[in-house]
């Protein structure tokens, strides 16, 4: 196996200078650096990150945790997006990623991550976490490895959308097309604090409006697509005559788009639907979907930012990031002989 020693005997400099170039340390000039990587090539050399780790005391890996706390994790949009944000960031800075989805309770954390903590691996972590009963933010103070949280949890370094703006943003403007007979769809309380924000955001745009929150159907999901349509139909049957629904994430959304289509109500003439994320997906819908956008991708970069900040010693302080409405086809003003049917009934 090719040492790092041969490496420099190749391209004829030093093993320090071989180093800097393998940590994309700056100074190193643009033909040295070319010898270098070109005896890579040649020799196939595979930096030993134990070694390296053992010899600088950094190891380059990052840990980009989130608690497994729902079957669909791997398959949502929003997480990708984000972790695309997280990975652009620490790649061109040379490191890598570990992902990890641990299992985590309030009264016990899971053995198999908190060995990860303890072996020294990392060298910091970035958890994209709001999930009430974690204890992501307490084992990394432990065991003192760098932490920022994507979330809602107590940490001196922390990134997460203003998501009370949100769920204002998304009922006032349902409210300002004229719509009152609202359906939600919400997850249950306290499962995620970000969408406990979101509808938190959004009562108080109906108190501001004079309606009661409780005077208004709802149905619970559980992110998914599947859960949303089923939420959408339960909706209907507590309210034929809604005039909208709001989702507080897009999947669900997308799911009553579905079951509005295969009950052949038009949307949005009939009825509107605004969702939560912006999702790529929401665009290619039938109709496109209105939406609130978290700006993912943007949460995961400054969350990188952050993290390389705390590891170079700095103090950033925690972001919050404006949501912002993508307005598409799925909204509509209220028509007038909509208003007064709805009135009538």
């Amino acid at each position: 196996m090719p040492t790092l020693q041969d490496v420099a005997r190749l391209a004829g400099c030093s093993t320090a200078t071989v180093s800097k170039v393998l940590s994309n340390t700056p100074y190193v000039s643009e033909e040295t650096r070319a010898r270098v990587l070109e005896a890579v090539r040649q020799l196939n050399y595979r930096p030993n990150l134990a070694g390296r780790a053992l010899s600088r005391g950094r190891t380059h890996i990052i840990g980009v945790v989130f608690p497994y706390v729902y079957d669909h994790i791997f398959r949502d949009p929003l997480v990708l997006a984000i972790v695309e944000g997280i990975e652009q960031v620490l790649t061109d800075q040379g490191y890598s990623i570990l992902l990890s989805t641990p299992r985590m309770t309030s009264e016990a954390s899971d053995p198999m991550f908190e060995q990860i903590l303890r072996s020294g691996y990392l060298d910091g972590m970035i958890a994209i976490d709001s999930v009430p009963e974690s204890r992501i933010a307490a084992l990394a103070d432990t065991y003192r490895v760098p932490l920022v949280v994507l979330g809602y949890h107590d940490s001196p370094y922390q990134v997460h959308c203003d998501d009370y703006a949100g769920g204002q943003l998304m009922m006032n403007y349902l409210l300002s097309l004229g719509h009152r007979r609202i359906g939600i769809i919400r997850i249950p309380q306290a499962k995620n604090i970000a969408v406990d924000e979101r509808w938190r955001g959004l009562c108080d745009a109906l108190h501001a409006a004079g309606i009661d929150p409780a005077s208004l159907p709802t149905a619970e999901g559980d992110y998914s697509t599947r859960s949303g349509a089923a939420a959408a139909a339960h909706l209907l049957a507590c309210d034929p005559h809604l005039t909208a629904i709001a989702s507080l994430n897009d999947r669900m959304a997308i799911g009553a788009l579905q079951t509005l289509h295969a009950l052949g109500r038009a949307v949005p003439d009939e009825i509107s639907v605004i969702g939560y994320d912006n999702l790529a997906l929401s665009e290619m819908t039938t109709p496109p979907l209105t939406t609130v956008s978290q700006h993912a991708s943007t949460l995961g970069e400054r969350s990188a930012q952050m993290l390389l900040q705390v590891l170079h010693n700095e103090q950033p302080s925690i972001a919050v990031i404006a949501p912002t409405l993508r307005e598409r086809a799925s909204c509509a003003p209220l028509r007038a002989v909509d208003f007064a049917a709805s009135r009538q009934s």
